[in-house]
């Protein structure tokens, strides 16, 4: 038996000592901690929560390891696990610097409205319309225009087919285009109305002979 196979067989075997189990497991880490790393830092760009990614997704894989069917399959397995761990730091943490992007894409046939919105703000509404999608759709359009993943990741790391990944972007891209549409023209001042000319009536001009008494 392949030295992998007969790793991952001997963590998980019940009939092992927890002492072996865990020595096994332990063979496993050694073995692919750098592997790891490369993939949580390809995402990441950043070690430290690269390291933190690929710590949890030891715990994970070590806590599901009865799950892998085929042993052998270990390292596309556990290289789902550590993607999925940097999916989560992304989630909530990566600066959303592709909001502008989003929404000129989005925006592209009437850019009108958006031209009078600074970058910060347009930011922020572009993020406050994301968060009004539903939640299938605002999960694969955060991952797809903030996170940088492809729509083939998306499916992997959603386990969806690609056909209902692309569906998803698609209705978050018509239903985000009618939210900023309303956004940016309730952001749009309305024309001060304008003065309503008052006429002016000239004072009276008296032939000297007949002016006034004062």
């Amino acid at each position: 038996m392949h030295e992998l196979e007969q790793l991952v067989n001997n963590a998980r075997n019940g009939r092992h000592s927890k002492e072996d189990r865990q020595q096994a497991f332990a063979e496993l880490v050694s073995k692919f901690y750098e592997t790891a790393f490369r993939w949580a830092f390809s995402r990441l760009n950043d070690a430290d929560s690269a390291q933190d990614a690929v710590q949890e997704a030891f715990v994970i894989a070590y806590q599901k390891l009865n799950q892998l069917q085929e042993p052998k399959a270990f390292a596309g397995w556990f290289k789902q696990i550590v993607l999925s761990q940097t999916y989560r730091l992304l989630r909530d943490t990566r600066p959303l610097s592709q909001a502008v992007n989003l929404s000129q894409e989005i925006m592209t046939a009437e850019p009108g409205p958006v031209a009078l919105v600074e970058n910060d703000e347009l930011k922020e509404r572009v993020m406050t319309a994301v968060q009004a999608l539903p939640e299938k759709e605002q999960e694969v359009t955060k991952l797809f225009y903030l996170n940088g993943y492809s729509q083939k990741e998306i499916a992997r790391l959603l386990e969806l087919p690609l056909t209902t990944v692309k569906k998803r972007l698609q209705y978050a891209r018509q239903n985000l285009r009618g939210i900023l549409v309303g956004m940016m023209d309730a952001f749009v001042p309305e024309p001060a109305p304008a003065p309503v000319p008052i006429p002016v009536r000239s004072r009276p001009v008296y032939p000297p002979s007949d002016l006034p008494e004062w």
